[in-house]
């Protein structure tokens, strides 16, 4: 009986700790979010949001963050849009990216180079990477910023980390997550970056 009491609070333990850090971190991130219309907005430009997909809900608890999505804005015939991967890759207005987003909220990023345009068309129509892969020319949505900048821009905008980097504390034993992880070949030697790894980047200040 003392065996099974000292179980009990060990799992106690940890489910506290980790709700814990969860909501610490939860309530710093979107304070900075924004819900106004976006008046100043460049053409090389990252804007973030908390996505409503299915995985969503997944990536918040691995990575801690309420920053799940992300894309580059392109400006075409003078009207703002989001390159970003969605099934596959697409341009979606400005707009309607923000709309998408949970309560209309985002952030935008922007680096310091100036006069920046993307060469966006090889990447159209290539399908979503749901194994989270590097170097197999399809992408996810913090891969594609990722190497754009990188390739496009000479920016490397943050160090790329293993999975088991991001699953903290008891992540990583939530049956949904290992579940997906499985089913999409995810492994956790694997090397990735995050919605949140760009948006923290040394490299890239907040556009109000």
């Amino acid at each position: 009986m003392k065996k099974f009491f000292k179980i009990v609070f060990a799992v106690l333990g940890i489910v506290i700790v980790c709700v814990a850090s969860l909501f610490r971190s939860w309530l710093i991130e979107p304070l900075s979010a924004q819900d106004a219309p976006i008046t100043d907005v460049r053409e090389g430009d990252i804007i973030f949001h908390t996505s409503q997909s299915s995985q969503s809900p997944l990536i918040q608890i691995a990575t801690q963050s309420k920053i799940t999505h992300c894309g580059v804005i392109v400006m075409r015939d003078g009207e703002p849009y989001v390159l970003e991967t969605l099934r596959t890759l697409v341009l979606t207005p400005l707009d309607k990216f923000i709309a998408r987003g949970k309560d209309s909220k985002y952030w935008l990023k922007r680096s310091d180079k100036e006069n920046i345009k993307i060469e966006y068309a090889h990447y159209l129509g290539k399908t979503y990477d749901l194994a989270f892969s590097f170097d197999n020319d399809i992408y996810y949505c913090s891969e594609l910023v990722y190497d754009i900048y990188l390739n496009q821009l000479g920016i490397k905008l943050c160090e790329p980390k293993k999975v088991d980097d991001y699953l903290i504390l008891c992540t990583d034993k939530i049956p949904q997550l290992e579940s997906t992880m499985r089913r999409r070949g995810i492994t956790m030697e694997q090397y990735t970056v995050a919605p949140v790894d760009i948006f923290e980047s040394d490299y890239l200040k907040s556009v109000k």
